[in-house]
């Protein structure tokens, strides 16, 4: 259900407006910014000949660069680690910092005012962003209802209760129910929930190249994505550990670690406990592997190539699902819900049934973690056997 703030749209509907052009505001995190791509394809179905833009926070560069849907992507500025210390030790250029950024604010601002934006739809309204949203001078501004102090910024708002029970990506529509109608929103293309990320020539033909230098072949691996932003959504790495000596022994399946920035030595401690097992067991230690640091865009071309890809939901979950994976997505205190995506045949979650579970908080109240510690690696392994079983891809 919807809510229109002060009926200002009331004479809006999907065939009544020729938007010429149009803005989404999705600045951040890496999984918000993917699933956000069904807006971008609906409003590029919905309006074929308007200039659609994105407004991003740079570390959506990697992802929105090229996109089919997109015509322009825009960056704001954004203000580096700034602390009293630096103060202390060269006010003059902390001064001078602070000034460089508050002008490139100014200037983005008036940039996107003489754009000269139609219709703006702001899919994340924190207190930036409904600022953003307010000064582009849009007439049609749609926005998630939150709180008073920035409700104020859109002429139209959306109930944000239901979108804990949908995918994220199909909940994202509901931002256009006066454009394209309920039935549009409720029972969308499937294309339109797609998450979509670049892959070029060159990241294909890194990762080609780099699966015979792991001892890897397409089809004959597993992904492991054991880290996540959030300690508590991270299932224990003993028990990725044991998973992938299974997936050894069982299954046939060669393992390949992923990491991102600041997760290597966490990781290779993983990969380096399963060589022991595999010594011990006289299997060979390449059967597992870690690859050097991927790009975005390179890590989705492997998890494409994967067997299946298992882990934390976290944003590199959503990166194998752009990249055409089969995914097992674990969680503990957040539903699967709004992460995982509806295609059953090629994507499916484990999550404990009783208990303390889908707490939806980032601490744990009891102190035991036993959403994540309780989950067995029998429960996992069955759910990988059940997706590698679910058809061809």
């Amino acid at each position: 259900m919807v809510t229109e703030s002060s009926g200002r749209t009331d004479n809006m509907n999907k065939t009544g407006n020729n938007f010429r052009k149009i803005l989404i505001i999705l600045p951040r995190q890496l999984g918000d910014i993917l699933l956000g791509s069904s807006l971008a394809f609906a409003l590029r179905s919905a309006y074929p000949d308007a200039k659609i833009a994105w407004v991003s926070d740079p570390m959506g560069r990697k992802l929105l660069e090229g996109h089919p849907a997109l015509d322009e992507v825009l960056y704001y500025p954004v203000l580096k680690e700034s602390s009293f210390g630096q103060f202390l030790q060269s006010p003059f250029g902390w001064l001078k910092k602070i000034y460089g950024y508050y002008v490139s604010e100014l200037i983005f601002l008036s940039r996107l005012r003489r754009s000269g934006y139609d219709l703006v739809i702001d899919s994340i309204c924190t207190p930036k962003t409904a600022i953003i949203c307010y000064l582009s001078g849009a007439r049609v501004r749609h926005g998630i209802k939150t709180r008073w102090n920035r409700n104020w910024a859109y002429t139209w708002l959306s109930n944000r209760k239901q979108w804990g029970a949908q995918y994220a990506a199909k909940a994202r529509l509901n931002l256009l129910t006066p454009l394209l109608g309920t039935e549009r929103v409720n029972q969308p293309p499937s294309e339109w929930l797609n998450s979509w990320i670049p892959l070029p020539a060159a990241a294909k033909a890194k990762i080609l190249s780099l699966l015979p230098e792991l001892n890897l072949k397409e089809g004959d691996f597993a992904v492991l994505s054991p880290t996540s932003r959030r300690p508590l959504r991270q299932w224990p790495a003993d028990a990725y550990v044991n998973l992938a000596f299974r997936l050894i022994r069982e299954s046939g399946l060669k393992i390949c670690w992923f990491w991102g920035p600041g997760e290597f030595e966490f990781t290779e401690s993983l990969h380096r406990q399963l060589q022991q097992l595999l010594k011990l067991s006289n299997l060979e230690p390449s059967l597992s592997c870690m690859p050097p640091l991927l790009s975005l865009s390179e890590a989705g071309c492997m998890s494409g190539l994967s067997a299946v890809w298992i882990g934390n939901t976290n944003g590199l979950s959503h990166v194998a699902v752009a990249g055409g994976a089969r995914t097992v997505q674990i969680f503990g205190p957040t539903s699967a819900e709004p992460w995982l995506h509806p295609d059953e045949s090629m994507h499916i979650s484990v999550q404990r049934q009783s208990g303390c579970v889908r707490c939806n908080s980032n601490t744990c109240k009891t102190g035991t973690h036993e959403c994540m510690k309780l989950l067995s690696v029998d429960e996992v392994y069955d759910a990988v056997q059940h997706i590698r079983c679910s058809g061809k891809k």
